[in-house]
């Protein structure tokens, strides 16, 4: 927010931020001697996930413009719903009941969000859509890290060639549109260098490295905890409004989120209590 509020456009905030964290990791690369090889399908992959986290990224931006942050990014979290949605399309994996239920949860809640309830603090619907936008093409970015086999590749290898991809392709989208920004002075520099360090190197490498040997429920309950300090730090520090209907759906997502995360463990208790109560009679 602080760049956006500078008057940096959101093509040039995000080609420093992914052009700067490129560059650290591969410095991170060098020391720790990681081969920069990879073979021509891992490749094609990564080009792949580069180009759909460019929407991903540059959607969330926009949508600050928008709304709230704290809203905006509880939004952007309901791709746990749209990974649902797109393995249920594309590998026929059919949710859960607790997982519907959790779904139907999300709608409502998002239904709070834009106003539908005569809330006096509604969410443009332009701006919804953009931002809802961002969580499927975030959710199929991690359907084609866990599937393609990509997250066999060394994490920071991977983070390596989506990072160049991304600041590469925001970099022809601000030349095309006006032309990089400078960015505005010293608080400018240590915001970028904040935003490529912590919000940008760390989380995409963790994410692989979470993917890999955490799985995606595990991430999933840890990352639910993101749109809830999302929105607590845009009230108390982005002196940020909240009404009670926004408020009421901003915790219906979250619940759906956890749901969603905790449903196959949820379910494998229910099966349990189910035979130990057949196993009494």
């Amino acid at each position: 927010m602080p760049l956006i509020n500078a008057g940096m456009n959101t093509a040039s905030i995000l080609a420093y931020r992914f052009l700067f964290s490129a560059l650290i990791l591969l410095l991170v690369m060098l020391v720790r001697k990681i081969p920069l090889k990879m073979n021509r399908h891992h490749l094609l992959v990564v080009l792949l996930l580069g180009a759909i986290y460019v929407w991903s990224a540059a959607g969330l931006q926009i949508g600050y413009r928008y709304m709230p942050t704290g809203i905006c990014t509880v939004v952007h979290f309901t791709y746990p719903i749209w990974v649902i949605l797109i393995m249920l399309l594309l590998y026929k994996q059919r949710p859960a009941p607790i997982t519907l239920a959790a779904i139907a949860m999300a709608i409502i809640g998002v239904a709070c969000l834009v106003g539908l309830f005569g809330t006096s603090q509604k969410i443009p619907l332009a701006g919804f859509i953009i931002v809802a936008s961002t969580g499927i093409a975030y959710a199929t970015y991690l359907v084609i890290v866990s599937k393609s086999g990509i997250n066999q590749e060394h994490p920071v290898k991977v983070s390596f060639y989506v990072m160049t991809t991304t600041g590469i392709l925001f970099s022809i989208i601000a030349l095309a549109t006006g032309g990089i920004n400078t960015i505005p002075g010293p608080s400018g520099w240590v915001n970028t260098i904040l935003l490529c360090i912590v919000s940008t190197v760390l989380s995409n490498i963790l994410l692989v490295v979470a993917l890999k040997n955490a799985g995606a429920t595990t991430n999933s309950i840890l990352g639910s905890l993101e749109p809830l300090t999302a929105v607590s730090i845009g009230v108390i520090f982005l002196s940020e409004t909240i009404t009670i209907s926004s408020l009421i759906g901003v915790g219906l997502i979250i619940i759906a989120v956890l749901l969603i995360a905790l449903s196959g463990r949820l379910a494998y208790l229910w099966k349990v209590h189910l035979l130990r109560r057949r196993h009494r009679h």
